[in-house]
């Protein structure tokens, strides 16, 4: 357990100093600030910029958290898989594994070490943007209401964790960088083919992550995102797991 924390404290200052943390917080931020304001303003950008475009509806708040859950989805959870693509790869290139493992710390600590530090940067940085996208949607529009937004975010926030896990396994059967990323977007592609096989489509953790604002709006029930969300629980356990246990019999 004291290896554990060490390494801990030793990972967290290494992500401040490369800036990985606030790379990932910059770009949660600045989505989370400008998810409202380009559902609200870009239709009257567009016209200003004489397009020939010509909204023929009013924004509402639900277009703010459509673009939200968009941006996060897609380059938010993209950015964070590559941004820390690189967390085994570099240790392996520098050999400082090796010299932790022969010093005593447990192989198990290093990728639970990995995992945690990554999370926690992940956790920090999604709910920061969504109070950001919260505040200013309620701010546009003061007298929306609408149901389910914190349970939607949750179930967003709990399929990043799912996403780290399958990374984490990747990072360990390969050292490097690029191919560890590609084999985390591989699995993420399978999941988005397997949710067009109907009987297959309502298991998908992908619902975690596609169907939030359907939620919001009403159109599906809270209850949709229980098998989902227990699969994707289970998954994430199984991926770090075996993550954890192919770095037990990796030669460093």
């Amino acid at each position: 357990m004291k290896g554990y924390i060490a390494f801990i404290k030793k990972e967290f200052v290494e992500n401040l100093k490369n800036y990985r943390f606030f790379i990932l917080f910059t770009i949660f931020a600045i989505f989370g600030l400008s998810s409202a304001f380009l559902a609200k303003f870009t239709p009257e950008i567009i016209e200003a910029l004489g397009a020939g475009f010509e909204a023929t509806e009013e924004p509402v708040a639900l277009d703010a958290w459509q673009q939200f859950y968009k941006n996060i989805s897609g380059v938010g959870f993209s950015a964070l898989i590559i941004l820390f693509g690189s967390c085994m790869s570099s240790e392996y290139s520098k050999g400082t594994l090796l010299l932790l493992v022969t010093k005593g710390l447990a192989r198990p600590a290093v990728i639970l070490t990995k995992y945690t530090v990554a999370a926690v940067s992940m956790t920090v940085s999604f709910w920061v943007s969504f109070v950001g996208a919260y505040g200013y949607t309620d701010h546009l529009w003061p007298d929306t209401s609408l149901s389910y937004i914190v349970p939607s975010a949750f179930f967003m926030w709990m399929i990043g964790f799912l996403y780290l896990s399958i990374l984490i396994l990747g990072c360990v059967l390969f050292k490097q960088t690029f191919t560890s990323i590609l084999f985390t977007g591989g699995i993420v592609a399978l999941f988005s083919i397997f949710s067009m096989v109907r009987p297959l489509s309502a298991l998908n953790p992908i619902v975690l992550a596609s169907r939030n604002v359907d939620l919001i709006s009403g159109k599906i029930s809270i209850t949709e995102f229980t098998v989902p969300f227990i699969i994707s629980v289970v998954l994430s356990v199984v991926f770090l797991v075996a993550a954890i246990s192919a770095f037990n019999k990796k030669q460093l």
